[in-house]
């Protein structure tokens, strides 16, 4: 199905129902991040409907079945199409929130740009958070520093000669992770492959994304701090594109909000931690008919499923 966003761009939505729906369920609501489609969330929404839960994911601007559009690739648009699929979708009902990196951000902007929301919101979970946009220094030390100067020459060159870059991956191999290929046609058989995400998106928008998420700042984080211990935020230690420090940073300055930071996790969470992120997930739309209170030492087993991911 489809959403018409405010400048009459076609979202791209899929709605999850389950066999035996919940008499107290809320609809759980997907963001993805960049450069991946609403196909990341597929063994979580397996598992989210198998509870009863109903579930909407969509592919965000220029991402997946749905187009670049007219609008600036900016958080706050992103917000703004999600404002609008909650209003066409999930006009009434309870709702819990779940996004990862970008599709965090997303999710803090629609807190800050629509408050009247979160009466309706039960909880959120923001994976790989941050109040201070992405960086290219992913910590401290040599191998850190070498990595930044890869990460800042290569934004340089996709910022300043997108079309160079875009002749070159179009001469990649078909089964190149970077090759650019014309983006699907129908969605009729769901979201394209969370892997092959990357590959429908020209350079000068992945420029756009990475330049919105370098310059986000959050606003107004007293809205958010309304949803008190209703909000989880979850880090990877190993985190090297958003580190988990940033997501500790925003923890801060939430202080009623949760934090959980997963050992040996990197930004993959929910490709490399499927069963966890989803047992969150749920244990947050169950809310408040069960603890709010998480362990802190979590060992829940991957789902063998996580490797289709890669």
């Amino acid at each position: 199905m489809s959403v018409s966003a405010t400048d009459g761009t076609s979202l791209s939505v899929y709605r999850d129902t389950p066999a035996h729906p919940r008499s107290d369920g809320a609809t759980i609501v997907l963001v993805h991040g960049a450069s991946v489609t609403a196909d990341l969330w597929r063994v979580h929404t397996r598992h989210l409907t198998g509870l009863g839960f109903h579930v909407l994911r969509y592919d965000q601007r220029a991402h997946g079945h749905t187009p670049r559009g007219r609008a600036p690739l900016s958080v706050e648009q992103l917000a703004d199409d999600l404002h609008q699929i909650l209003r066409a979708l999930a006009p009434i009902e309870p709702l819990v929130l779940a996004g990862h990196s970008l599709g965090a951000l997303v999710l803090q902007e629609l807190a800050a740009r629509h408050p009247q929301l979160l009466p309706r919101v039960r909880g959120m979970v923001l994976l790989s958070a941050t109040a201070h946009g992405a960086s290219v220094l992913p910590g401290l030390g040599p191998r850190a520093l070498l990595l930044a100067a890869g990460r800042s020459l290569f934004t340089l060159t996709c910022t300043h000669a997108p079309q160079a870059v875009d002749r070159v991956r179009r001469l990649l191999p078909a089964t190149h992770r970077y090759t650019l290929i014309p983006r699907p046609s129908t969605a009729s058989g769901g979201p394209p492959q969370c892997r092959h995400g990357v590959r429908h998106i020209p350079t000068a928008d992945l420029a756009a994304l990475w330049q919105s998420l370098r310059g986000y700042r959050a606003r107004h984080l007293p809205v958010l701090e309304q949803l008190g211990e209703r909000l989880l935020l979850i880090a990877g230690a190993d985190d090297r594109h958003i580190p988990a420090a940033h997501t500790a940073l925003l923890a801060e300055r939430l202080p009623a909000a949760r934090l959980e930071i997963i050992p040996r996790a990197t930004h993959a969470l929910p490709v490399r931690h499927p069963a966890l992120i989803s047992a969150r997930i749920a244990h947050v739309a169950a809310w408040p008919h069960s603890r709010p209170n998480l362990p802190k030492d979590p060992s829940f087993p991957n789902s063998p499923l996580s490797e289709q991911f890669l």
